[in-house]
C-alpha cells in the first residue's frame, strides 16, 4: 500500500513551503487510496515548542489535510532509537565515541559511490568520500535527524518520501543507514523550492509566509490549497481552479515540475477570489 508522511519540526510556524509539501503528500495518498501519516520530529529540545506543534496541527486541519491515525512524536521514542543503534554497534557498523564522560554512537560511512533515483530528477550519484561518519545517538542520548528519520520511515512502512529539495543531500546518508539495516529504501521525490517574486528563496521579506498569517488575513483554505497545488504541479489543460476533491482526483507525481516555482501574492488573491465567488 502507498504510504507517505509529513514530518514537521515544531520549531516554528507552518510556512507555505511546508504546507505545499504536506498538500502534495496528502493528494498523492488520497489519489492512490493510500495512507497519509503525520510525524512530529521534536528531538531538538532547545527549539521545539508545544505551541508550534499546536499551530502546525491547527493549520493542517484548517487546510483540510486530514492525516490517518495518531501523530507519531519522536520525543516519545528515544529508547527505541537507542536500542536500534546498539544493533549497528554490535554488528561492527557503528562505534562509540566518549567525551567528558558522555557517549555518542556513530555510523562508519563506507567510502564508495551511491546512486539515488529521484522520480523527478532521475539518477543522482554521490561519492561518500565527502561524508563524515554519521552520528546516530548524540552524547545527550537523543537521536540525530538522520537516524530517527530512517527508523521511523521503516516502521511506518513509508513507500514514498516526498519532501523539499533541500533534503537531497541528506538522502544518500539515509540510504546508507537503510542499507546497513538490511532494508529496502522508499521511493524519493524532492520538490523544488518555492521562490519569491525576485527569484530568491521565499522568506519573510516577501511578506507573510506562515499559513496562520494567511488564515488571519481572511484567505479561504480552499483558495490557499488551490494556489499551493499550482506551485510545482502541472495542472491538466491549464486549468487553474480546483476544489480539494478535484485536486485529489487529478493529482499525479508524473505532472510535477522540476523547476522552482515563484510565489505570487496577486495570483493567490485571484485564486482566492474565485473560491469566494
Amino acid at each position: 500500500m502507498i504510504a507517505v508522511r509529513f514530518a514537521p519540526s515544531p520549531t516554528g510556524y507552518l510556512h507555505v513551503g511546508g504546507a505545499r509539501t504536506a498538500l502534495f503528500n496528502f493528494l498523492y495518498a488520497r489519489n492512490q487510496k493510500g495512507r497519509f501519516l503525520l510525524r512530529i520530529e521534536d528531538t531538538d529540545r532547545e527549539r521545539s515548542r508545544p505551541e508550534f506543534e499546536k499551530e502546525i496541527l491547527d493549520s493542517l486541519t484548517w487546510l483540510g489535510l486530514a492525516w490517518d491515525g495518531e501523530p507519531i512524536r519522536q520525543s516519545e521514542r528515544i529508547s527505541f532509537y537507542q536500542k536500534e543503534a546498539e544493533r549497528l554497534l554490535s554488528d561492527g557498523k557503528a562505534y562509540e565515541e566518549t567525551k567528558e564522560g558522555k557517549r555518542a554512537i556513530l555510523f562508519r560511512v563506507p567510502k564508495r559511490e551511491i546512486k539515488l533515483y529521484d522520480s523527478l530528477r532521475g539518477e543522482v550519484v554521490f561519492n561518500t568520500e565527502i561524508f563524515e561518519d554519521i552520528v546516530l545517538i548524540k552524547s545527550d542520548g537523543f537521536p540525530t535527524y538522520h537516524w530517527a528519520c530512517v527508523l521511523d520511515d521503516h516502521e511506518m512502512e513509508i513507500s514514498h518520501v516526498i519532501r523539499g529539495e533541500d533534503h537531497l543531500s541528506n538522502t544518500p546518508k539515509q540510504m546508507l543507514l537503510i542499507e546497513a539495516m538490511g532494508w529496502k529504501p522508499p521511493a524519493y521525490v524532492h520538490l523544488p523550492l518555492i521562490l519569491g517574486a525576485d527569484g530568491t528563496p521565499l522568506s519573510k521579506r516577501h511578506g507573510a509566509v506562515s499559513v496562520t498569517n494567511y488564515r488571519r488575513e481572511g484567505f479561504l483554505s480552499e483558495g490557499l490549497d488551490n494556489y499551493l497545488a499550482l506551485l510545482g504541479w502541472g495542472a491538466p489543460e491549464n486549468q487553474e481552479f480546483f476544489t480539494l476533491a478535484q485536486l485529489v482526483q487529478k493529482f499525479s507525481l508524473k505532472k510535477l515540475i522540476r523547476s522552482a516555482a515563484r510565489f505570487n501574492l496577486e495570483k493567490l488573491r485571484w485564486v482566492n477570489a474565485q473560491h469566494l465567488r
